[in-house]
Parts: structure tokens; sequence; C-alpha cells
């Protein structure tokens, strides 16, 4: 670390204060962040673990998942359910600025921290990022829903997949992660709403739904279909119906690489490059049309000629002709690529995070940067209830003849 890194402020959020009851990815991709950026994040899990730490990979029984999950945070374990454990959860609240949880709605209540419990108990000023497949109203309210639920109901599998195949999931966490970082934008939000004196004190709920973030992605759905009653089919690789010249395309050495342009300019650069010059003069027209079956028409012509080429040439080849002509591009990366290109290490994209259990490990680094700041990752996820002996004796003043009861009774 240079010294003009080490004078750099620890994170923006630095002072703020997270408690963690996250059981699911979603939440605890969205303490992560909060921890990433700075803040003082307690993770708390049920004495018997939480489901994150059942996902595999593992290696020496320990889920990688967890280590990027509950990277920079504080461990403990508290049984929520019980009486002693929901009010040593009240204790740990009464200074915090954040709660996120990512139970079903009604679980809380149940357990009387719910924010109207919170608030009677006398915890306010406090930010809730609730995450729930449906949302905490509606009468889907208390229906389970992971994240594949939330991709198919939203609309985005139905638009995922090739034009004569099935619909297609992600082949990652998509609707979770999309709706952990939709819920931290929700607590900043919120967090500068306090900040400025426009909200009240007291609870103030993050409602964040898995359904609701992913179909926030998808720009012209809704528009498209209230306004042209178009209904969209699956395109594939390949959006001509979007305006837009985009597709995978196959080299003759066997690389699959994109090639992309969005407008008059860069559309001339690919033809160009693939020496399909005489369709050049129909660009401007055909743009000018809005005769949809006319631009779908050009884009697929365009296309084609973008296949004939590639497939004669090796992708060195076509690195070479695409770049000359400044065509956006990229061969399509596995990890192997990733860990190769110095492109990453330049931008601290993989970065080496401590951990207890498995020594060194390599993960993705902070996302997005704030060059005034210094971010890092203190260490991968801990082990369950790695922090109790601190948290509960240190913060809370609980004594070891006491801790080791509770642990003894299942409450942490």
């Amino acid at each position: 670390m240079s010294e003009d890194e080490a004078a750099r402020p620890r994170g923006p959020l630095t002072g703020v204060k997270v408690i963690d009851v996250a059981h699911q990815y979603a939440g605890a991709l969205a303490g992560s962040i909060l921890a990433d950026l700075g803040a003082d994040v307690i993770a708390v899990e049920h004495p018997r673990g939480n489901m994150v730490r059942t996902m595999l990979p593992l290696k020496d029984g320990h889920s990688l998942w967890w280590k990027v999950a509950g990277r920079g945070k504080r461990a403990i374990t508290l049984n929520l359910s019980s009486d002693e454990g929901r009010a040593l959860l009240l204790r740990l609240l009464a200074d915090a600025d954040v709660l996120v949880e990512n139970f079903r709605p009604g679980t809380l209540e149940r357990w009387r921290l719910g924010p109207q419990d919170l608030e009677a108990a006398g915890v306010g000023d406090l930010v809730m990022l609730r995450i729930s497949g449906f949302g905490q109203t509606g009468r889907n309210r208390t229906r389970p829903g992971f994240g594949s639920v939330a991709e198919a109901m939203s609309g985005f599998s139905h638009l995922t997949g090739m034009p004569d195949g099935p619909p297609v999931f992600p082949s990652t966490t998509l609707a979770d992660g999309v709706t952990g970082t939709f819920g931290c934008l929700g607590i900043l939000a919120a967090l500068l709403g306090k900040a400025h004196g426009r909200s009240n004190s007291g609870v103030d709920v993050v409602d964040a739904s898995l359904v609701e973030s992913m179909f926030r992605l998808i720009p012209t759905q809704v528009i498209g279909y209230d306004q042209l009653g178009l209904v969209p089919k699956r395109p594939g690789n390949f959006i001509g119906s979007h305006g837009v010249l985009r597709n995978l395309y196959r080299s003759k050495d066997d690389v699959w690489f994109t090639a992309s342009a969005v407008g008059p300019a860069t559309i001339v650069r690919i033809l160009t490059t693939v020496g399909a010059t005489d369709m050049i003069a129909e660009i401007e027209p055909v743009l000018g049309s809005h005769d949809r079956d006319r631009l779908e028409g050009f884009f697929k012509n365009c296309d084609d000629r973008v296949v004939a080429w590639a497939e004669k040439l090796t992708y060195a080849e076509i690195e070479a002709a695409l770049k000359e002509n400044g065509v956006v591009f990229e061969k399509i990366y596995d990890i192997t690529d990733i860990f190769a290109d110095e492109f990453f290490a330049e931008r601290d994209d993989i970065i080496e995070v401590s951990d207890d259990q498995l020594g060194p490990v390599r993960m993705q680094g902070i996302a997005p940067k704030l060059p005034g700041y210094r971010l890092q990752v203190e260490h991968a996820g801990r082990a369950r209830g790695a922090d109790n002996a601190e948290i509960f004796g240190d913060v809370l003043g609980l004594g070891p003849a006491e801790i080791d009861r509770l642990a003894a009774e299942g409450v942490i």
C-alpha cells in the first residue's frame, strides 16, 4: 500500500453499524457490500448455521460461498426465536444504524422483532432492509420465493435463451445479486434521508423484492406492451429487434466472441471491418425509416455478413482487424482467462484475502471503486460464532459463565 493510500479515510461508511441477520444470499450480499464500503457489519446466524454455509463448492468442509458472502463481517450466533436471543438482539440494535433481514414476511413479527416491535422496544433511527421474494405487502407476501421464482415471474427467463429453445435461467444467483444491490441502494438512500432530516425518528423500512428487482432491470417490457402491444420473444444472442447489431460469433479456430454496434458510426466500423461496405449507404435511411420489419431485416443481413467473415479467420486475425477499426468486441472469457488478463490485476478486481480456516484466498475485489477512500476486505467469511466472545463479552458485557450457559442452552 502506498503512502497516499494509507492516508486516505477507511471508507465512506466507517462508523455505520450494521446488524445482518440475513440467512439467504441476497441479504448476506447486501451486508458484505456495506462491509466493503467500511461499515461495521455483525453477521448474526442461528447457532446451527445459515443456508449460505451449506452451498457448494466446499473446501475442507467450508463453503466458499460463505467466504465471499461473509467477508469483512464479524460473525456471531444467536437464536432470534428465543426470548433471550430476542433480548440480546435488541441490545445490539440499541446503537445500530442498519438491520438487514431476509426472512419470509411475518417471521420477525412472529418473534416480536418487526418494525413496530422494535420501535416499541425503544430502537430508533434504524434503517431496516427487508429482502423477500414478493415484498412485505400484497397477496404473495407470505409465499416462499427464491431467485429462480423471481427470474421466472419478472419476465426475465422468458426473454433468455435461443428463439427455438426453452426459457433459460442464468447460471448464477442473478436475482439475489440484483436484489442485494438494490437493497444497498435503498439503505444508502434511507440513511441519507435521515441525515438530512427527511425521515421521522424510528424504523425506516427498505422493502426489497426479488421479483421487483429483476422486473426493474428490463427496460421496455412494460412500456412496449402498453404503447405497442408488444409481447417480447426470446431473441437469443442477436438482438436486431432492439435496433442493435450484436451477437456471439465463432472464429475458424473455435473461439467465441462478441461484437456490438449501436448507432450509425459504430455500425460503419463493423461493416468496414468485415468487408460489407456496400451496406453502409443503407444505414441512415433504414435507421430513419422507423419501419420495424425493415430495421430487423437490415440488421439480420449485417449479422449474416459478420458470421460469414468470422468463420473464415482465426481469432488472432479477427482481433487485429476489429482493433484496427475501433470495433467494440471481446472474446468470451472463462475464469482461466480472467486470471490471466492483467486488466483484473491492475484494477484490483481479484484480491487476496486472509482467512482463519483456509489461509489466504482470492476473490473478487470491491466494486465500485472510490479512489478517495482506502477500501479493503479485512478477512473472508469467518467461522460460525467466531466473534461471540468479543460481541457478547466485550460489547454487551456478558461474563464467560453467562456466555457458556447461553451456548449450552442453544441461545447462542
